[in-house]
C-alpha cells in the first residue's frame, strides 16, 4: 500500500478537509478557465453565449464536488443558475455551505420512484447504487425520483445544460426523463460503451444530434429546441436591429 492509499485508509477525514477547501478557494478566487474533467465546460458555455438563458435553468444528475470535476460550476460563476442533485450527503450539504444560490437536493434520479442503498467511496466520484469493483466506505439508503417528476414543479423556459454522471445509472436516469429531455438544450451525458451509446441516442431521439465527444462524456444539442430559440430571440429584436452573422 502507497503512502497515499494508507493515509486516506486511516486518516478518511482528510479527504473532507480537502473537499472544502478546494470549493472554499473556487467559490472566492477569480473565475478559473474551466472546473470540468475533460474542459467540456468551456465548450458548453461557448454554445450558450448564443442563446438567452435568462430564464433557463442547467441541471446537474451526479453533481458529486461543487466545484472539482464539475459541468456546471462554470456556468454557475457566468451568472447562471440551477438544481444539483447529489445523494452524497457531505457533498450536497457542501454546496450549500460555499454560500452556491442553486437548488441543491440531496437525493438520487432514476426511472422510479423507490429507496435504493447508496454505496459510498472514500473517493466520492466512485460512489455508487451498483456493487462496482470499487472499497466503498460506507452504505446509506437513499430516496430516488425520475427526474421528470423531482423537476415537476420547478419554474423554467429551458434547460440550458442536463448533465448525467451517476455511476451505473446513466441509462436509468434518461428513462425517467423523457418530458425533460425535450426540454434540455444540450445534454452531457457519460458513456462507457458503443452500446450504451446507441441506448442514449435511442431515448433521446431524432432531434438530439451529438456535437461532441470529451473523453468519457458524449455531448448533445437538441436542434429543434435550438432553433425555436433562436428563432424566438430574433422575433424579439426590434425591426431595425439584426443579430450578427
Amino acid at each position: 500500500m502507497n503512502l497515499r492509499k494508507w493515509v486516506a485508509h486511516n486518516f478518511p477525514g482528510l479527504g473532507s478537509y480537502k473537499r472544502y477547501a478546494t470549493a472554499f478557494l473556487d467559490r472566492f478566487l477569480p473565475v478559473k478557465k474551466s472546473y470540468s474533467q475533460h474542459q467540456e465546460d468551456i465548450y458548453i458555455l461557448s454554445l450558450l453565449k448564443k442563446y438567452n438563458t435568462e430564464n433557463a435553468i442547467y441541471v446537474d444528475v451526479g453533481a458529486n464536488h461543487p466545484t472539482d470535476i464539475s459541468n456546471t460550476y462554470l456556468l454557475y460563476r457566468n451568472g447562471m443558475k440551477g438544481i444539483l442533485f447529489e445523494p452524497n450527503e457531505e457533498l450536497s450539504r457542501l454546496a450549500k455551505n460555499i454560500g452556491s444560490q442553486d437548488i441543491v437536493l440531496p437525493i438520487a434520479i432514476s426511472s422510479q420512484p423507490e429507496l435504493l442503498k447508496f454505496n459510498i467511496s472514500k473517493t466520492p466520484v466512485l460512489s455508487s447504487f451498483k456493487e462496482l469493483n470499487h472499497t466503498f466506505y460506507k452504505s446509506v439508503y437513499i430516496p430516488v425520483l425520475p427526474l421528470d417528476l423531482a423537476l415537476k414543479h420547478i419554474e423554467y423556459q429551458f434547460i440550458s445544460l442536463l448533465s448525467i454522471d451517476v455511476e451505473g445509472l446513466n441509462i436509468d436516469v434518461l428513462k425517467g426523463a423523457r418530458d425533460t429531455i425535450q426540454k434540455a438544450l444540450i445534454i452531457c451525458i457519460e458513456f462507457d460503451s458503443k452500446d450504451e451509446q446507441f441506448t442514449v441516442e435511442e431515448i433521446l431521439g431524432v432531434n438530439f444530434k451529438l456535437i461532441s465527444v470529451y473523453n468519457c462524456n458524449l455531448i448533445y444539442l437538441n436542434s429543434k429546441l435550438s432553433e425555436e430559440l433562436i428563432s424566438y430571440s430574433t422575433a424579439q429584436l426590434p425591426n431595425h436591429v439584426h443579430p450578427r452573422s
